[in-house]
């Protein structure tokens, strides 16, 4: 498992108080919102692209087979959204021992609470405000206003 698996099962696991399903296109748009805003380890280090609703990279989506096939998320059934398993979670019961900087997580897991609580229109909107040029091939811009 690579240090940046790690990076994006700590984003599905959340926080220890918020621990719910996360769908693919806040998945998606908080790795790059981590990447971009938030000071992200170097390891995170995903190859963002404009796409049809905004930033987009395949290796998210190739992570998130990997992190099934080890047992440590569950893919909802219409394949939209994941959840930690208990052995997901426990993964991070020392973070230290990971080696993972103790700040990016605080980051990381607020970002997840932050977008959790956004529409679908208000995450793309947060991500095109904030960086416009990853909505340079958006189908959704003009919904945007």
């Amino acid at each position: 498992m690579t240090a940046r698996q790690d990076w994006l099962l700590l984003f599905i696991v959340g926080t220890e108080h918020y621990d719910s399903w996360v769908d693919r296109i806040r998945l998606m748009k908080g790795m790059f919102l981590f990447q971009e805003e938030q000071d992200a380890p170097s390891e995170v280090d995903y190859d963002f692209q404009p796409y049809d609703y905004g930033p987009f990279t395949r290796e998210v989506y190739d992570d998130l087979e990997e992190l099934g096939s080890r047992g440590l998320i569950l893919e909802a059934r219409d394949g939209k959204s994941y959840r930690a398993t208990a052995a997901g979670r426990s993964r991070f019961e020392d973070l230290y021992e990971l080696g993972l900087d103790a700040e990016a997580v605080e980051r990381l897991r607020n970002l997840r609470v932050e977008l959790d609580d956004l529409t679908f229109r208000q995450l793309l909107k947060r991500v095109y405000d904030a960086h416009p040029e990853s909505a340079a091939r958006s189908v959704a811009r003009d919904v945007l206003g």
